[in-house]
């Protein structure tokens, strides 16, 4: 009994301490509610804010990410009855990040997870997904990843999210 699961937006409010990691660089959120932060941070150039979403997710950071509203209590009531959780994330490679973010999610919400598959930041999850048994639960936030799930013949859940609530099937070829 296996739940294949996102981490950032789905377990953990990544964004929140993102922004609070901004607000220490001196740089102010502008705007809110899409999954693209060019929009919300559209002073900082996407060079320079990919290079802040990849030293974040390599900081101290990943080993202190609050849950997400709800996470914790629906994750435990999933593993009562038995289910187990594999990690599928973007966070990146390195592997001290890594095991920052298993510690957090371990402190979190227990001895619950059953595999972990990290991929560069930003890193596309379709190979990832193929390791899935077709039928298995895919919960995410990203409408793209939520897409390549389904076409997978994954059982995909995608959270109805602020950034991701005007996202429609008919969109979704042509999502970023």
């Amino acid at each position: 009994k296996i739940i294949g699961v996102d981490v950032d937006g789905v377990l953990l409010k990544w964004e929140e301490a993102f922004d609070d990691f901004m607000t220490g660089q001196g740089l102010t959120k502008k705007d809110q509610g899409h999954f693209d932060l060019r929009k919300h941070y559209p002073d900082v150039p996407a060079e320079a804010l990919n290079t802040y979403i990849s030293v974040f997710n390599e900081s101290a950071y990943m080993r202190y990410l609050e849950p997400m509203d709800g996470a914790v209590e629906n994750v435990k009531k999933l593993a009562d009855e038995g289910w187990k959780f594999h990690v599928i994330t973007s966070q990146t490679e390195d592997e001290i990040a890594n095991q920052a973010r298993k510690d957090n999610l371990n402190d979190v919400f227990g001895d619950v997870f059953h595999d972990y598959t990290f991929l560069d930041t930003g890193g596309d999850k379709i190979e990832a997904l193929k390791t899935l048994v077709p039928g298995t639960w895919w919960i995410e936030d990203k409408p793209k990843n939520a897409f390549d799930g389904a076409v997978l013949g994954l059982a995909s859940i995608l959270l109805d999210l602020p950034h991701n609530s005007s996202y429609t099937i008919n969109k979704q070829m042509n999502f970023q």
